[in-house]
């Protein structure tokens, strides 16, 4: 499993931030964890979800608390990270356009907790995803980009025999990015998941770098799956539908899981919590590694 350092597509925004002792003091909310506390408290009767236990016992145990900051960090567009050097979760006020905690919803500030214990339980190397897992993450990513795509380059047309390609360049991806996988094995699966003969194009396959999310998109252009499709284009169209969080999701495994995740909170929206109906046999069988690392 691969963390990565930054975001490619968020123009070089750190995914684990390493922020000293005194910058995140002095960007601290006063009595912010208390505070996320109190907030939080008051959905207690109200929630009914498999996160719940793990959030109230971090909450509610004064010493676990300090694993929590609550800053405003004004560069910072990401709602929720992880601090390296103090191995704490962030809760980044700034996302909300706001340093008032008060004026947050708090449906969304428990899905910013679901989502920070999720990220670092993950980052930190507390939970481990295995590359077994590759294939539901696969498929739940086609969907989103039928979805998004899809009448746009006609793969729900005329253009629907590319899917299997689409589905394949997707798997390479993956493997790749989310998992370290290359060469020989990385083509077989890939085309043992879409049905995908590669060969007549393994040559140029093999000038991709498929770790890296801008050659992918590339990819899917140079092979005539989506003709003209670049990083600028891609992003603004998943930021209009997905939101800023789900762009981060695209190129970390620990993003994603974690979105994953904190869009299966009724109530909140720092993910659109329609995104299961995009494939909810799949967005299911991912959200069973989400309940390994709440269980």
């Amino acid at each position: 499993m691969i963390v990565k350092e930054k975001f490619t597509l968020l123009k070089n925004v750190s995914n684990i931030l390493n922020v000293s002792s005194s910058v995140i003091k002095k960007e601290s909310i006063e009595n912010g964890p208390r505070k996320l506390f109190v907030s939080i408290k008051l959905l207690e009767d109200r929630i009914n979800h498999f996160t719940k236990n793990k959030i109230f016992d971090l909450l509610e145990n004064k010493i676990e608390r300090k694993r929590i900051h609550v800053v405003t960090f004004k560069n910072y567009p990401l709602h929720v990270g992880y601090n390296k050097s103090s191995k704490s979760i962030i809760i980044n006020l700034s996302a909300f356009d706001t340093d008032d905690i008060s004026r947050i919803d708090t449906k969304n500030l428990y899905a910013c907790m679901v989502y920070g214990i999720c990220f670092s339980e993950i980052v930190s190397g507390k939970h481990k995803i295995s590359t077994n897992n590759f294939s539901p993450i696969v498929n739940y990513l086609l969907s989103i980009f039928i979805r998004l795509f899809g009448k746009e380059f006609g793969l729900l047309g005329i253009y629907a025999t590319e899917i299997g390609k689409l589905k394949f360049l997707i798997s390479c991806y993956v493997l790749s990015s989310f998992f370290g996988e290359s060469g020989k094995s990385l083509y077989s699966k890939s085309s043992t998941v879409s049905f995908f003969n590669y060969r007549d194009i393994e040559d140029d396959l093999n000038k991709i770098d498929f770790s890296n999310i801008e050659e992918f998109i590339k990819s899917l252009s140079d092979f005539k799956v989506m003709p003209g499709m670049d990083r600028y284009r891609f992003t603004s169209k998943v930021l209009r539908f997905l939101s800023i969080n789900f762009i981060p999701a695209i190129e970390d495994l620990a993003r994603f899981i974690s979105v994953i995740t904190t869009s299966d909170i009724s109530g909140s929206n720092i993910v659109p919590t329609f995104i299961s109906k995009y494939n909810e046999t799949e967005f299911s069988k991912l959200l069973t590694i989400s309940k390994l690392i709440f269980k």
